[in-house]
């Protein structure tokens, strides 16, 4: 069984990584160890960073030859994206400082469970809603444009880019 001290320092460990920062290609390392949440280890070994090409696509627009209807559709689905979004990431923010609270209080496990379910519920809407982000500037470009704007986020610089995401 895994001690106290070494299982608040692996899930610190995973807050601290956040959505903002590309995980390498990595493989799970098979079923987490006892004690752990297994949505979250899972979570962190099999979810890349989920390119952000929508705040690109609109910063980007006149070099791609973004017509009217195309900066419409991106800014109107940006903006209903965003009064999803913020909520969930200041959600996230709490959590991640409540259970960092609860972590070292030596909070009982049953409280440190329901926080870690509420991080994964809301870390997966997140990324629900990174990846509709993704289908949809792609929907809206001709490809043509898709590929320039992928171009354009394969040649910008990473800390940047997650200045951009966050």
């Amino acid at each position: 069984m895994m001690s106290k001290s070494r299982l608040m320092f692996a899930l610190l460990g995973l807050l601290a990584t956040g959505t903002a920062f590309a995980m390498p290609s990595m493989k799970p390392m098979g079923s987490p160890p006892p004690g752990c949440h297994a949505g979250m280890h899972q979570r962190a070994f099999r979810h890349f960073m989920v390119p952000m090409v929508l705040p690109l696509a609109e910063m980007r627009s006149y070099s791609l030859h973004l017509s009217d209807r195309q900066v419409s559709v991106l800014a109107v689905w940006h903006n209903r994206h965003m009064r999803v979004a913020v909520p969930l990431m200041k959600r996230l923010r709490n959590d991640k400082r409540a259970l960092r609270k609860a972590l070292l209080q030596g909070a009982a496990q049953g409280t440190v469970h329901d926080i870690l379910n509420r991080l994964d519920h809301d870390h997966a809407r997140l990324l629900d809603l990174e990846v509709a982000q993704v289908r949809i500037v792609r929907k809206t470009l001709s490809a043509d444009q898709w590929h320039k704007l992928i171009d354009m986020y394969r040649h910008m610089p990473p800390m940047r880019f997650m200045m951009m995401h966050h």
